[in-house]
């Protein structure tokens, strides 16, 4: 009879389901007709439950990502061969699934190789120079380039083309900022590091020249103000660009603007989150956050989490849970655990995780 109870259990088993059925509390009843989980069994009874809450409201896909997987979808259910120029995101185990259903995703040295293929162009947009060898290789291009990223590009190239020494705020190897860059003629200066204490990042800077700061859109607003701020000293002790910069909401044709000028192009969708998944990480004793190692969105993230939360904890996917992470000090069970994730991070694999914990703990 017990091995008929046991073959009920959700897989993967706790490590508890080996204990007599009697230290066992059903929690659910099955209702009659229904077929589906007919029992749900907690932790052996006199322990407590571990409570899994799964950031709905400021994790999961941001509307640029979500757009090009429903077109990447949709594309392969209905051809064969459909490359993707870079991750079409930056989360190994979503890429893996996309390319199982038939996405091939190649790096730009096989990119300008290929010939008469249809190619996504992902969300964090190209260069100029992607278009070209395209149109050159007869090349089918699905441009999914976030539309605030579109934006993006339109306000550098506007600003380079006005003659502005271009400041991009982000981080040099990312795809969005070589986009960004390709916009403006490969010329922007990239400053990562906020404070300006790297060396390398300012030398290029003319102190001498109009100049234009920008950001690429997963940056944090609270380092680009930073940023704009050293910069107004920097300039200043140059001898030009005295007084704070002035700051632009939008670039009309070729009107005057002034000398020093700042627009702020952090994308707010993902900067609001920050707040968001701070209280969460406060509110869980726990925290599981879900992310791709290559997410830089994920980084900031996570360090937002931890910052908050010293139990945060940063997984990939479930085989990289440890059981110590869900028992206190004293050996007991945690309460509650949170989990959460990038803006990279597929709901689906959030609520993976969550179903796992819940599976061994809950």
């Amino acid at each position: 009879m017990w091995n008929w109870w046991k073959s009920k259990l959700p897989r993967p088993l706790p490590e508890f389901s080996n204990s007599p059925l009697s230290s066992y509390i059903c929690e659910t009843f099955p209702s009659p007709g229904k077929r589906q989980n007919p029992f749900h069994f907690i932790r052996p009874s006199g322990t407590p439950a571990v409570k899994v809450n799964l950031d709905r409201n400021s994790s999961g896909f941001c509307f640029g990502v979500q757009s090009t997987i429903n077109v990447a979808e949709e594309k392969l259910r209905n051809e064969k061969g459909l490359y993707s120029l870079g991750d079409v995101v930056h989360n190994e185990v979503e890429v893996k699934r996309l390319e199982d259903l038939g996405l091939i995703t190649i790096k730009t040295a096989t990119f300008n190789e290929l010939k008469d293929a249809p190619v996504l162009i992902r969300a964090h947009g190209e260069p100029p120079s992607t278009y070209e060898t395209a149109r050159q290789n007869n090349l089918t291009l699905t441009d999914t380039t976030c539309p605030v990223v579109a934006k993006l590009q339109r306000t550098a190239r506007q600003l380079d083309e006005l003659g502005y020494q271009v400041i991009i705020y982000g981080k040099h190897a990312h795809p969005e900022v070589i986009g960004i860059n390709g916009h403006c003629r490969n010329q922007a200066i990239i400053i990562k590091h906020a404070d300006l204490n790297d060396a390398e990042e300012t030398r290029p800077l003319d102190l001498s020249r109009k100049t234009a700061l920008i950001s690429q859109t997963t940056m944090d607003v609270p380092g680009f103000y930073e940023l704009k701020k050293n910069l107004e000293k920097l300039f200043s002790k140059g001898g030009s660009g005295n007084g704070p910069w002035t700051e632009v909401q939008g670039i009309a044709g070729r009107q005057p603007m002034a000398e020093f000028i700042f627009k702020d192009t952090i994308c707010r969708q993902i900067s609001s989150r920050n707040q968001k998944l701070h209280n969460f990480a406060l509110a869980n004793e726990r925290i599981i956050f879900v992310a791709g190692k290559k997410s830089s969105n994920g980084q900031v993230l996570y360090s937002i989490c931890k910052a908050a939360n010293p139990e945060s904890h940063f997984i990939e996917d479930v085989e990289e849970l440890h059981n110590e992470w869900f028992t206190t000090p004293e050996g007991s069970t945690v309460e509650s655990t949170g989990v959460c994730g990038a803006t990279s991070t597929p709901m689906w694999l959030l609520e993976k995780v969550a179903r796992h914990i819940e599976s061994l703990y809950a």
